[in-house]
């Protein structure tokens, strides 16, 4: 008991002293004004606010492990800061601006950010300002790559490139679920019998076959097969190759199955009658995900040309950087 109370005491001074150092830095002044603040990093003669470092140096911390070498973890930092420098400068050299949804989304990141973090930010010296910062700054790399690869760029990937690979990597479609499965009473899955999926195949044929005869619409028929047990909504979905939420080999055949025929396709556990569609490049389904074509058909282009689009003189006050290092330390301790 004794050893505990010293062991809590010990961190306890610990923290204060650290709380002391950065102080006289004038890390946590909230008097700007009077207190001059002790910025630990400047690039290009700019000082970067203490909590944006702060934040960089926490993510290094993350990636690379607190035990990790000192100059690793502040080399990590000092370039993730560098990239959020670049970034913010080439965007403001370009007039590259945020729209209203940009600007939501990077709201809606903040609060969900801040819900599971926030006492561990507010701990170590990081607010909600401070996150709006970096992801403001993210926020700039995506319409920089908008502002160089989109309509107009620079060097503007093609409309037909852009849509050649929405049809490869993606599929528009309608479906309602069946199970080959199911619950017994005491909560263990159960394969149907042969003669019970043959009759679920059956239903979801015949009602394949009314849809396709504009007898019945996918609604109608998704109302109908509910009343057996299977799903009762039906909405448009865009899915990517890579998604995972449906089973192995869905996207490969439903790809395959004819543009707006109502077909059923199965797997060891699911049924499904689908109905394909064919967005085109005016749909809402394309436009939605040109950014996520420009992601993937760029890569790392956009990130070279950021880095390469300033040159960066840097300078690091050890004190500050080091009394940083040392809370962050102490918190992931704790």
């Amino acid at each position: 008991m004794k050893k505990t109370v010293l062991s809590n005491l010990k961190r306890k001074i610990s923290f204060v002293l650290i709380i002391a150092v950065l102080a006289s830095s004038g890390i946590f002044s909230s008097c700007a004004s009077v207190v001059p603040v002790s910025s630990a990093l400047t690039l290009n003669g700019v000082a970067i606010s203490n909590d944006v470092f702060t934040y960089f140096m926490d993510v290094a911390m993350t990636e690379l492990g607190a035990n990790t070498d000192e100059n690793a973890i502040f080399t990590k930092a000092i370039g993730l800061t560098e990239t959020y420098f670049k970034t913010n400068s080439l965007a403001k050299k370009c007039g590259v601006s945020l729209s209203t949804a940009n600007k939501a989304a990077v709201s809606e990141k903040v609060n969900a950010y801040w819900g599971i973090y926030g006492e561990y930010y507010t701990s170590i010296g990081i607010s909600k300002e401070t996150l709006t910062k970096v992801f403001t700054a993210e926020a700039y790399r995506n319409q920089l790559l908008v502002h160089f690869y989109g309509e107009g760029g620079e060097e503007e990937i093609s409309t037909a490139t852009m849509y050649a690979y929405f049809k490869m990597h993606y599929i528009v479609f309608q479906a309602i679920n069946g199970y080959f499965t199911y619950m017994d009473d005491n909560g263990n899955t159960v394969v149907h019998t042969p003669n019970e999926i043959e009759e679920i195949i059956i239903k979801f044929q015949n009602m394949a076959s009314l849809v396709n005869a504009n007898e019945k619409t996918m609604e109608e028929a998704a109302d109908f097969l509910a009343a057996s047990g299977y799903s009762s909504s039906v909405v448009t979905l865009v899915l990517s190759k890579d998604d995972t939420s449906y089973p192995p080999g869905f996207f490969e055949k439903v790809k395959a199955t004819k543009a707006r025929v109502a077909s059923v396709i199965g797997t060891n556990e699911y049924i499904f009658l689908v109905l394909r569609g064919d967005a085109g490049v005016t749909s809402d389904y394309y436009l939605e995900k040109r950014e996520d074509i420009l992601k993937a058909l760029v890569g790392d282009k956009i990130d070279i040309k950021i880095n390469d689009s300033l040159e960066i003189q840097k300078e690091l006050d050890g004190k500050v950087s080091d009394s940083i290092l040392a809370l962050l330390k102490q918190e992931k301790a704790d």
